[in-house]
Order: C-alpha cells, then sequence, then structure tokens
C-alpha cells in the first residue's frame, strides 16, 4: 500500500514556540504564523495609536504629546496580549484585547521608568554596559503582562531568562534592522513594512522559547525543623 501524501506545512504548524532556537531569520515563520492568527486586530490597534495620538497633539501639542503617550501605553500593552494570544495559536479580539491591557495601565508605565532609567544609567557608564543590559530588560514587559508582575518581579525574571541569550536578541534587533533599511528605496517601502508586521511576533516567539526551555527554579526546601529538646 502506497504512503499517504504528507500534507503541506502551514503557517498553524509552526505557531508556538520552537523546541530549539531557530535563529534571528529563522524565528521569522514563527513570527508570521503568531501575528496572522490576529493580524487585524494588530493592525487595528496600532491604527488606533496612531489616530489618536494625532489628533491629541494636533489639539494641544503639550498636554495632547502627553495624553499620546498615555494612550501609546495602552496599545502597546493590547498589542503585547494579542502576540501572546497568537503564539499559542489564540484568537483576540480588538475590544478584549483593549479592555485587558487596562489593568497594567499603571504597572506598564512604572516598568517603563524603571527600564528607561536603568538603560541611560548603563549608557552613561561608558556606553558598552548599555550593549549587555538592553537585551536582558527587553522581555520584562512580556513578563509583567503574561504572569500579572510587579515591577520588580518583571525587571528581574527578564534578566535571568535572558542570560545567555543577549546573542539571540541582538540578532532579532539586527533582523528588524535590515527590514526596516528596505524603506530607503521607494519600491522597498510596501515590502518593509510586511516583513515588519510579520516580524513584530519575534520577542513573543522568543519570550515563549524561554518559557518553554527554562522551566521555573523550583522553590527552595524548607529546612527542618530542630529537635525539641527538654
Amino acid at each position: 500500500m502506497a504512503d499517504e501524501p504528507t500534507a503541506p506545512k502551514t503557517e498553524a504548524a509552526v505557531s508556538g514556540a520552537p523546541s530549539t532556537w531557530p535563529g534571528a531569520f529563522g524565528s521569522y515563520k514563527y513570527s508570521k504564523a503568531a501575528v496572522m492568527v490576529n493580524v487585524w486586530t494588530l493592525i487595528g490597534i496600532w491604527l488606533a495609536v496612531a489616530v489618536i495620538g494625532s489628533i491629541l497633539q494636533r489639539i494641544s501639542p503639550s498636554v495632547g504629546g502627553l495624553l499620546a503617550s498615555l494612550v501609546d501605553v495602552v496599545g502597546t500593552t493590547a498589542g503585547i496580549l494579542v502576540l501572546l494570544a497568537g503564539v499559542r495559536g489564540q484568537k483576540l479580539a480588538f475590544s478584549d484585547a483593549i479592555s485587558q491591557a487596562f489593568p497594567f495601565f499603571l504597572k506598564m508605565n512604572g516598568l517603563g521608568i524603571v527600564v528607561v532609567v536603568t538603560l541611560i544609567v548603563s549608557l552613561l557608564l561608558l556606553v558598552i554596559p548599555f550593549f549587555f543590559v538592553l537585551p536582558r530588560v527587553s522581555l520584562a514587559h512580556y513578563f509583567l503582562i503574561d504572569k500579572d508582575m510587579g515591577v520588580m518581579d518583571a525587571f528581574k525574571a527578564s534578566w535571568d531568562a535572558t542570560k545567555g541569550s543577549a546573542g539571540k536578541v541582538w540578532g532579532i534587533i539586527g533582523v528588524t534592522i535590515l527590514m526596516a533599511l528596505l524603506m530607503i528605496t521607494i519600491i522597498g517601502i510596501p515590502f518593509s513594512i510586511y516583513f515588519l508586521i510579520m516580524y513584530s511576533g519575534a520577542y513573543a516567539v522568543l519570550y515563549a522559547f524561554l518559557n518553554k526551555t527554562q522551566p521555573a527554579a523550583a522553590p527552595a526546601a524548607k529546612a527542618p525543623a530542630a529537635p525539641v529538646t527538654a
């Protein structure tokens, strides 16, 4: 009896976290699969943030700019929620993503301040420490949102999870820059936009990969109680 033909590999077949890290370029197919699960929700969030931010800044450059930055925090949070859902093959509607984003508003602002201050300090220390610090804090927002952590717990979780994986983060940054460089030519602009959208889930893929391959440390065992003596 002849073997049945195997079904072609679809985007759904590569969704989720890879078992071994495929490299920055190799992670593109996983990112694309995750993005495509909720692509219109993601695009809707980005457009809404851009339009609302533009309107607010036109109304008042000073106050509107501040309000626009706050809207951006909600949009960023909603986008991360959508990408995490996509990595897991789950649908997430626009309204649900926005409503789920609001509870993280204060913590996301707090974490943003901590991360920015940390990066500025590292940059002032002769620049070199910046290149070590940036990748270590790159997943802090993912931990905060996905595991509902506190600000410092999320910061530490990212620092611990990315130990030995700084190269993976810099790889993603490098590929993102290469995709953006396509905008140098007019004909390359639509290709650049497409690739950047499809690659926007790369950090979510890396986050899922590290959580999959680096199990949480078991809680420390309690020391046996000392025997009671008379």
